[in-house]
C-alpha cells in the first residue's frame, strides 16, 4: 500500500509540475534548458553554437513562406521559425537591423493574422495567441504580409487582419518580388 501511495504522489508531482510549466492551453511550451531568446522573447529559442561552421552574417535577407495551419489557440509554427532566425542573429551578437526578414502567410496560415474579434467569432477563443508574437516580430523590423487572394478564398476580410500585417495582392507576388530583391526563400512549416 505504501508503494502505491508513493507512486501516486510521484505521478501527481509530475503532472502538477507539467501543468504549472505549460499553464493554460495556447501558451508556449516550457523553455528547454540552454535555449536563449536574445531578440524575440518566449518564441524561437536557440542554442548558442559559437563554434558552428556557418554563422549569421550582417545584411542577411530572408522571405518566409508560411502556409502551415495551427490548431485554434496555438501559435503558428511558421511565425515561430521567423523568431528563431532573429534569435540566431541575436545569439551571434548581432542586432535586428543586421538582418532583413519578410514573412508572408497564406492558405491555412491566414487565421494566424486575424484580430481578436475575428478569431473569437470563428474559433470561440478570446485572444488570438499569435498576436503577441506578431507584435514582437514587427518591433524587430520584420515585414509581415498576408495573401489577399487566400483571405478572400477563406472568407476572411482585410479589416479582420491585425494592424501589424499588410494585405498583399497575393503571396506569390511577395515571394517573387522579394526573391528578385535578393531575399533567400525559406519555406516555413
Amino acid at each position: 500500500m505504501r508503494n502505491k501511495a508513493m507512486r501516486f504522489l510521484v505521478v501527481l508531482a509530475v503532472v502538477t509540475s507539467a501543468v504549472g510549466a505549460w499553464g493554460e492551453p495556447g501558451q508556449s511550451p516550457p523553455v528547454k534548458s540552454g535555449l536563449i531568446y536574445p531578440l524575440v522573447a518566449r518564441h524561437g529559442g536557440v542554442m548558442p553554437l559559437p563554434s558552428a561552421a556557418e554563422q549569421p552574417r550582417k545584411s542577411g535577407k530572408a522571405v518566409f513562406d508560411i502556409t502551415a495551419d495551427a490548431k485554434p489557440g496555438e501559435v503558428n509554427k511558421g511565425l515561430v521559425q521567423v523568431a528563431r532566425l532573429l534569435n540566431l542573429y541575436g545569439a551571434a551578437g548581432l542586432k535586428t537591423v543586421d538582418v532583413h526578414i519578410v514573412a508572408v502567410c497564406h492558405g491555412a496560415a491566414d487565421k494566424a493574422v486575424l484580430n481578436d474579434a475575428a478569431y473569437f467569432a470563428r474559433f470561440k477563443i478570446a485572444d488570438n495567441p499569435n498576436q503577441p508574437l506578431i507584435r514582437d516580430l514587427k518591433k524587430a523590423g520584420v515585414e509581415l504580409f498576408v495573401c489577399g487572394q487566400s483571405l478572400h478564398e477563406l472568407g476572411f476580410k482585410a479589416e479582420e487582419v491585425v494592424e501589424e500585417v499588410l494585405v498583399a495582392d497575393a503571396a506569390m507576388l511577395v515571394l517573387v518580388n522579394k526573391q528578385k530583391d535578393g531575399y533567400a526563400y525559406i519555406p516555413a512549416p
